[in-house]
């Protein structure tokens, strides 16, 4: 290891996205990396948390900012869990690896080995490319896997209102408590005796409609926006519109004929 005195930003990152599901909590990388800073007397300035996916570039504040620092002398390392908790993409991958070679970043710690200026610049460059690559087959893989659940006449996405995503057999099935309340605003909007904004405003102060409440979004009334778009989905048909192509029999229950 470097006799050189460097001082270390902790950089301990979890995102909601799925290619990190299976990555430590922030607490717990916080609470291991202080462990090995007492261990290899590593000076931390600061600890730097965010909850932000670095698959994306220009994504992430705290890491952009981070990196600003490091830039005006304020720390010249980087402590934290894995490679991938830095970058998963070329471009941030790129920036890392170029302020290690100018020795700007003097050293980027993890928990089971550092990355030093005098290294070999392909040690980097490989480990960081595998993170690169995960989120390229991850993508691929995703794509792939809603091209056959569509493929076998389900909508992969959010349920559309009046129905619900059973998360248990991957399908969509009616909303015991909205979907019978749909159906009639379909009827009534095809009598054409109603405006959209005015079921809208029947469903919302008559019946006292209320969307489906998860965990950030939901539990409130129909906005205009979503009672338009209510209107011109084709799922409600049976069919439903997926990836540019429109599959003629899905296998949820059609609340209107086309």
């Amino acid at each position: 290891m470097s006799t050189e005195k460097i001082t270390y930003f902790l950089y301990p990152r979890k995102s909601s996205e799925s290619e990190d599901r299976q990555v430590q909590s922030i607490e717990d990388q916080v609470n291991r990396l202080k462990e090995l800073a007492q261990t290899l007397h590593l000076e931390i300035k600061e600890i730097l948390p965010e909850a932000k996916s670095a698959k994306k570039p220009y994504n992430r504040p705290v890491f952009t900012e981070m990196l600003e620092r490091i830039e005006k002398g304020e720390a010249n390392g980087i402590l934290c869990w894995q490679i991938n908790r830095l970058s998963r993409n070329p471009i941030d991958s790129g920036k890392l690896s170029w302020m290690l070679q100018q020795g700007i970043l003097k050293s980027i710690q993890t928990i089971d080995r550092q990355y030093l200026p005098d290294d070999n610049v392909l040690l980097f460059n490989v480990e960081s490319g595998m993170a690169n690559q995960f989120i390229i087959d991850l993508r691929k893989n995703s794509k792939r896997g809603m091209e056959g659940k569509a493929d076998r006449g389900w909508l992969p996405s959010r349920a559309p209102l009046g129905y619900i995503n059973d998360k248990i057999e991957h399908t969509i099935v009616e909303d015991p408590e909205r979907f019978d309340l749909v159906r009639k605003m379909w009827e009534m909007m095809l009598t054409g005796n109603f405006t959209p904004p005015q079921i809208r405003d029947i469903a919302n102060d008559e019946w006292g409609f209320r969307t489906l409440k998860s965990k950030r979004v939901g539990g409130v009334p129909i906005a205009n926006s979503v009672i338009y778009k209510m209107f011109s989905n084709l799922f409600y048909t049976g069919m439903f519109s997926w990836s540019g192509r429109v599959y003629q029999s899905g296998n949820h229950k059609p609340m209107i004929t086309p």
